[in-house]
């Protein structure tokens, strides 16, 4: 390698073919497509670099910790373990780095295949760096070289990208103002394009971010605000701030520890930069095989702009109770970012279709939902559509006039005619037939209207009565300023508290009888069956059998009867009017249907249809009527699987997953009390001993 340096401002280094220098052994770790895992290799100064998996299984970098010794943060510092695409990104970051500390910087060393004359090693270093030759004293010039000791030490790696293998951060001299400049010449004569200074910041933002989720912090100080929104704009990323990326680490290898089964995945964008991430633990895989048939996807913290772009599948239990299904983290609101996203989930729980997916009104989402699960429902839900009423009525005159109004052909209404005309009273009488929310409201009404979706079925999900809504699942631990460090500590505390409260519901089910309210033979007949908050709900339309009357037979069509029930319903003031609902019935079918589709919008009979069976003679609920999912033994009857189609017996990650969600029954089982907790606990003992015997037998 021959140096030469030039007069002037411009430091010039000319590349030659030298024999390579004997780089140090550094150990390569590798992941499996079955770890699903993350592994930390400690480096000097007590740096880490995180490796994880891309969705094709390949091992990918996440994280760097450096701090920056000069205590200057405007930008990271160089970091073991950062990745670029090219020599030149990874040159043109460390030229912003030096002009933001205060330093020149040049090209102590480069290495070249002999053969092909391929770059695949350098060092750059400080301008001060070494002491001048001999020969040199006498030149009149000033003493500039101090033998500082910064420096980066970068290497191509298999991926072809240049990855950082050694940094020295701290200088033994004063650093001076950030307008200095750096060149280099090109091995081929020809030289680098830098960065106009306009735009040097932002593009700095965009090198240093290659591979590093948050080096030493986000990257860029709360100051650049004009940096973030640039990348914002242009750059498909999670956006994520100081102390963020360590928090995520933290977590996964917290979870993956102390959670058999946990499983999560990282998306990475074209630049390595994390853009959506996704991640289950055990007892969510588990309860996605009895409680996916219907799911609300909640990206309320997303699409409301929360400080943590948190989504989450949630599911409903036996107890009517929210259940997590799956958390993601995704950089937007996009079509690509939602796919990916529903196929990470489909893939991990090895689900088929819900039959009812319910999420906010996006066309994202539709989008997504549509090509990655073309056979469910998709449906709005119906209280977050309400709730946006004040917002987007709230200036419009009359407002409380047209609320009531909407409130009305929404949910007082029982066929598709009834709400045709009252939206039309609406529009009409307050003349708002070119309010733009309304009008797409409408459009869309298929997707949300109660009076379109009877024949779907939500399982108690649907809140189609006034006043019902969907609670999101974190609701008392996440709000607008909620940082992601802060959710992902309390993660597994609303968890916790969310298994102790299913746990608790079932010990009561079992251990408990219900007062009967009546004397009807349907009370008694689901008393037995039900879990006790189903139960509750079902003897509820028992007691009010007895505020309906007059059931008469309007229509004999064959087998098929159609019955008129008439109802005395509660409304403003106390008091009550008298409302017609059509109930279909056939005895040798053993079906019962009601105009008011309780039983898929609720998942059990309504007062109408037990009232006409009543009147026919009827003693008990027919078996197609009481759903598996709310009997209090469900988890003990059901076990749910899994597999696609056919088995695979060589396959070691279906016996894992076989194996845990027969484990974790006995798990639940378990803790219901001490008995309870010593027989299982002997049963698992007897397991082990005899899976040792077969391992003697085959020795």
């Amino acid at each position: 390698m021959v140096m030469s340096e030039l007069d002037g401002e411009e430091l010039v280094t000319v590349d030659v073919e030298s024999q390579p220098r004997q780089e140090e052994a550094e150990d390569e770790h590798h992941l499996t497509m079955d770890d699903t895992s993350m592994c930390c290799e400690q480096l000097q100064d007590g740096e880490c670099i995180e490796i994880m998996k891309d969705e094709d299984g390949a091992l990918v970098g996440l994280d760097c910790q450096n701090d920056l010794s000069e205590g200057r943060k405007d930008f990271v510092a160089p970091a073991v373990g950062m990745e670029f695409e090219s020599y030149e990104d990874a040159y043109n970051y460390y030229i912003c780095y030096a002009k933001e500390v205060g330093f020149r910087v040049r090209v102590k060393n480069s290495w070249f295949k002999r053969n092909s004359r391929e770059k695949y090693g350098a060092v750059l270093c400080c301008s001060s760096q070494g002491f001048k030759r001999i020969k040199d004293v006498s030149n009149l010039r000033k003493e500039t070289r101090t033998g500082c000791p910064a420096m980066i030490r970068m290497r191509l790696v298999e991926s072809q990208r240049w990855r950082i293998r050694e940094v020295t951060l701290e200088h033994n001299h004063i650093l001076g103002a950030k307008t200095h400049k750096s060149a280099k010449k090109m091995g081929s004569g020809t030289k680098m394009k830098l960065l106009p200074s306009s735009d040097a910041e932002v593009q700095t933002v965009k090198l240093y971010r290659a591979l590093v989720i948050d080096a030493g912090g986000n990257g860029v100080s709360n100051s650049n605000a004009r940096d973030d929104k640039i990348f914002s704009e242009y750059f498909n990323k999670l956006s994520l701030r100081k102390g963020d990326t360590q928090a995520i680490y933290n977590f996964l290898c917290r979870m993956q520890l102390t959670n058999p089964n946990f499983f999560y995945l990282m998306d990475l964008n074209d630049e390595g930069q994390l853009r959506n991430a996704f991640w289950a633990d055990g007892r969510s895989r588990a309860a996605c095989g009895y409680f996916s048939d219907v799911i609300y996807f909640d990206n309320a913290y997303l699409s409301n702009k929360y400080e943590i772009p948190l989504v989450a599948f949630v599911g409903i239990n036996h107890h009517g109770q929210s259940v997590l299904l799956g958390c993601g983290l995704l950089a937007g609101e996009t079509t690509k970012s939602y796919t990916w996203l529903f196929r990470t989930w489909a893939t991990c729980m090895s689900v088929c279709s819900p039959q009812t997916i319910i999420t906010d009104r996006c066309k994202a989402l539709q989008n997504a939902i549509a090509e990655v699960f073309p056979r469910s429902h998709h449906c709005f839900g119906l209280s977050l559509i309400m709730k946006k009423v004040p917002e987007k009525l709230g200036g419009l005159r009359n407002y409380d006039a047209i609320k009531k109004a909407l409130i009305k052909a929404v949910y007082e209404t029982l066929k598709v005619i009834e709400f045709e005309a009252a939206w039309g009273f609406l529009i009409q009488r307050f003349g708002v037939s070119d309010h733009e929310w309304l009008h797409s409201l409408y459009e869309d009404r298929v997707h949300w209207a109660p009076v379109y979706l009877k024949d779907k079925f939500f399982a108690g999900m649907s809140a189609t009565h006034h006043g019902e809504s969907i609670s999101p699942f974190f609701d008392k631990y996440v709000h607008k300023q909620t940082s992601l460090k802060e959710f992902l500590d309390k993660y597994e505390l609303a968890l916790h508290k969310k298994l102790k409260e299913e746990s608790s519901a079932d010990i009561e089910s079992r251990s408990s009888n219900p007062l009967l309210k009546t004397k009807c033979s349907f009370e008694l007949q689901l008393s037995r069956m039900y879990t006790k908050e189903i139960f509750r709900k079902f003897q509820f339309e028992v007691e009010e059998m007895f505020s309906c009357f007059g059931t008469t037979q309007l229509h004999v069509d064959g087998p098929i009867i159609i019955f008129l029930v008439k109802e005395r319903i509660m409304i403003e003031g106390n008091k009550r009017e008298i409302k017609d609902f059509e109930v279909l019935y056939s005895r040798t079918a053993g079906e019962v249907r009601c105009i008011c589709c309780c039983f898929n919008f609720y998942g059990y009979l309504c007062r109408h249809a037990l009232c006409v069976l009543n009147f026919n003679g009827v003693e008990e609920v027919p078996p197609k009527y009481i759903l598996s999912r709310w009997k209090k033994d469900y988890k003990r009857l059901y076990i749910p699987d899994h597999s696609s189609g056919s088995s695979d017996d060589t396959d070691s990650i279906q016996w894992s997953n076989k194996l845990f969600r027969s484990a974790l029954q006995a798990v639940e089982e378990g803790i219901i009390s001490l008995d309870h907790y010593n027989v299982a606990l002997q049963a698992f003992e007897e397991s082990l001993n005899k899976v040792h015997d077969v391992e003697q037998r085959q020795e």
